[in-house]
C-alpha cells in the first residue's frame, strides 16, 4: 500500500511520522490559514489563484508568508509528484507557528507550512444527476462585519457546527445566513440561485469567503452571456428559486434540488445549472491541457 508523504517546512515525511508541536498556534487556537485545491492529471487547478488568496488571508491575520509565492507553488507541485497522484485533493496550511501559551504570546513565532496531497476518486455521477438537499442553519450565523469573514481560517468551528446540524437532519450541506438575515454561504461552498434564467449569488459584503470556483463560475456565466448579479440575497429568494447550485474546488458545480423541506425546480437540476457545470468542466480540461 502506497504511503502518503506530507510536506512540512521544506521536507517530506511519511504521514505516520508527520508532526507539528502541541504548542503550535494552529493547533492551540486555529491561528492560521489554509487552501484546498484539486489536481487533475497531476496538475493543481488554478494554483496561482489559491496561492494569491492564501497570501491575502495571511496579510489580514498578520502572518508573515513563510515562502515566496513561487516556492509555495513549487512545493505544491512536488507534493503531488512525490505521491504519484493524478486526481488529487491538496491542502496547503500555514500556521503562525510555535509560541508560549496565551492568545497574545506569539512574538517571534516562526510560521509552519504543511501540505497534504492525497488521491481523490471524485464523486458519483448520481450526486450531480439528482442534486443535493441543503438546510438553512438556524443556530450559526456568519458575521459579515468581521475582518476574517473573507479569510479561509484554520478556525472552522462555525461551519463544522452548521454542517453537523444539517447532517443530523438528513441534509447534505448547511447554508448560513449572516447576522443581518441575508444568505451568506454554505459550510464548505458558495451558493448560487437562478430565477427566470438569471443567476444571483451573495456579494462579498454578505460576509462570504470568495471561493476560487465561485469566481470561475461568475466569469463563465458572463462569457456565456447568462445574466448574473452579485448582491445581497434574501432567504425567501433562495426558498423560491427556480434552480440553485453550490460550488467548491473539490465538488465543482453541484445542483441543489431541495432547501429544507421544499423542492427546488421540481426536485431536478435545471438547465442553467447544467450549462454552468459543463462550462466549468471544459474550463478544467482547457486549463489542464495547456499546463501539461
Amino acid at each position: 500500500m502506497k504511503r502518503m508523504k506530507v510536506y512540512i517546512n521544506g521536507r517530506f515525511t511519511d504521514i505516520s511520522s508527520a508532526k507539528v508541536s502541541v504548542s503550535d498556534r494552529g493547533f492551540l487556537y486555529g491561528d492560521g490559514a489554509f487552501e484546498t485545491m484539486r489536481a487533475y492529471a497531476g496538475i493543481a487547478f488554478k494554483l496561482d489563484a489559491h496561492i494569491d488568496r492564501l497570501f491575502h488571508s495571511l496579510k489580514v491575520i498578520d502572518i508573515r508568508p513563510p515562502l515566496a509565492k513561487k516556492d509555495l507553488r513549487d512545493a505544491v507541485r512536488r507534493a503531488i509528484k512525490i505521491n504519484k497522484l493524478k486526481s488529487a485533493y491538496v491542502r496547503l496550511a500555514v500556521t503562525r507557528g510555535e509560541g508560549r501559551f496565551g492568545i497574545d504570546a506569539f512574538v517571534g513565532a516562526k510560521p509552519n507550512t504543511v501540505i497534504i496531497a492525497k488521491e481523490l476518486d471524485g464523486y458519483p455521477e448520481a450526486f450531480y444527476r439528482r442534486g443535493i438537499k441543503v438546510s438553512i442553519a438556524r443556530n450559526t450565523r456568519q458575521n459579515g462585519h468581521s475582518p476574517v469573514s473573507g479569510v479561509k481560517s484554520l478556525n472552522f468551528l462555525n461551519y463544522i457546527i452548521a454542517r453537523m446540524e444539517a447532517k443530523k437532519r438528513g441534509f447534505d450541506e448547511a447554508i448560513l445566513l449572516n447576522t443581518e438575515g441575508y444568505v451568506a454561504e454554505g459550510a464548505s461552498s458558495n451558493i448560487f440561485i437562478v430565477k427566470r434564467g438569471r443567476i444571483m449569488t451573495p456579494s462579498p459584503d454578505s460576509g462570504i469567503l470568495q471561493g476560487i470556483t465561485r469566481d470561475i463560475v461568475i466569469k463563465l456565466a458572463r462569457r456565456l452571456k447568462v445574466a448574473l448579479e452579485e448582491r445581497r440575497v434574501r432567504e425567501n429568494e433562495l426558498l423560491g428559486a427556480d434552480e440553485a447550485f453550490v460550488t467548491n474546488s473539490m465538488q465543482e458545480v453541484v445542483p441543489v434540488t431541495g432547501v429544507d423541506n421544499r423542492k427546488v425546480g421540481g426536485g431536478k437540476p435545471g438547465d442553467v445549472t447544467r450549462l454552468i457545470r459543463i462550462a466549468y468542466q471544459k474550463e478544467v480540461i482547457y486549463d489542464t491541457i495547456h499546463r501539461i
